[in-house]
């Protein structure tokens, strides 16, 4: 008997059946992401487009925060601010209209996929940007992909596809001594990224994060972080799916937390440091005060004097729904969302099953709204 199933390796190398893709929801997906932003920043705080507009002017750059990052909107805040601070010219942009259509191509919607991403580099190629700056990998793959054909198919590109990780780095090198340094951050670092074993893409941008920790003030880079022996919090059991972490107890939470300790003591290391918004919010979830886990943008921000601290972690650190409710309260709020909605968007995004486990965060959630701690 012919097996026709479509069978792929999900990052956490099981076998995953593309064959039943069909279940999957993309308007689920991406009204996901949304709602987790929308529990997280007010409506007036955005500043990226998330629904196209004829561009007013040309700008030299657009910024993509990608759809993913509006699960932790603070690191786009912090991207944003990053970019002004750095004295970039640009517009950004988030969310499905500029998505680049890989969840498509993983669950074999192809042609779907080239036109999701065709539409999108159409929309960038308006501000008539030479640079095309992405935050997501995937989204650096396709589009630097798509981008290419473009080439071969016209003879001239629309622009330069680079990934974030190595634009702020070469803007850093080009203004030198004329960076704004405003503060030292004392801080031994062990970083989590992959590399080569998981594309060349992420090589690179390793290798453009350990550097970019090397000019930060105070930041001393000490090595990568190794897995916990459980698995490595960022992985997934499929294609856009929960953290194989997701579902541990209590008891494994802790393990966790103490295999993390105890190679930090033994490295000297401060923090965890992370560079993909995925990968963040992912780690961060083992984040404590002892070990906190920090996003490497975040430590350049804080270095040029810019603090706008990780309200993911905190509203995480609650663990009391009704609490991360109220935290919350002045964002959700905004948009217009009732509050069962609201508390229904907190069990979803908030409340893991080893929640009793966290180490609660002992400002009780008003360091979401505070200067970061370092």
């Amino acid at each position: 008997m012919t097996d026709d199933r479509m069978v792929t390796k999900n990052a956490a190398g099981e076998d995953y059946d593309l064959s039943a893709a069909d279940s999957f929801s993309y308007s689920d997906y991406f009204d996901q992401m949304i709602q987790a932003e929308r529990l997280q920043i007010s409506r007036d705080e955005v500043a990226w487009l998330q629904s196209y507009r004829a561009p007013a002017r040309p700008v030299d750059v657009v910024l993509n925060l990608s759809c993913g990052a509006q699960h932790i909107p603070h690191l786009m805040l912090v991207q944003v601010a990053l970019f002004r601070a750095l004295g970039v010219d640009f517009v950004a942009t988030a969310g499905r209209q500029f998505c680049c259509g890989r969840i498509y191509q993983r669950y074999g919607k192809e042609e779907m996929g080239d036109r999701i991403a065709r539409s999108a580099i159409a929309r960038f190629a308006s501000w008539g940007a030479t640079v095309n700056v992405q935050c997501c990998g995937s989204c650096l793959i396709e589009f630097s992909h798509h981008v290419r054909r473009i080439r071969e198919e016209t003879g001239a590109a629309p622009f330069e596809v680079v990934h974030i990780t190595r634009f702020l780095l070469q803007r850093l090198k080009e203004m030198g001594d004329a960076i704004p340094w405003k503060r030292s951050i004392p801080l031994r670092v062990l970083l989590h990224a992959e590399g080569a074993e998981v594309h060349p893409t992420k090589e690179e941008a390793r290798a453009d994060v350990i550097e970019t920790l090397a000019m930060i003030p105070g930041v001393r880079y000490v090595g990568l972080v190794e897995n916990p022996s459980l698995g490595q919090p960022c992985a997934t059991r499929y294609p856009g799916g929960p953290s194989v972490l997701n579902d541990i107890t209590p008891h494994q939470y802790r393990q966790v937390l103490e295999e993390l300790w105890e190679q930090a003591r033994r490295a000297g290391a401060d923090a965890i440091v992370t560079h993909h918004h995925m990968c963040h919010q992912e780690w961060s979830k083992f984040s404590s005060e002892r070990l906190p886990v920090v996003h490497y943008q975040s430590l350049l921000a804080e270095a040029l004097g810019i603090s706008i601290p990780d309200r993911f972690q905190a509203l995480w650190r609650l663990r009391d729904p009704e609490a991360i409710l109220e935290a919350s309260r002045r964002y959700w709020s905004s948009w217009g969302i009732e509050e069962e909605e609201a508390r229904r968007l907190v069990h979803a995004f908030f409340v893991p099953s080893y929640a009793a486990a966290l180490h609660r965060c002992p400002c009780d959630g008003a360091c979401a709204h505070h200067a970061a701690p370092w």
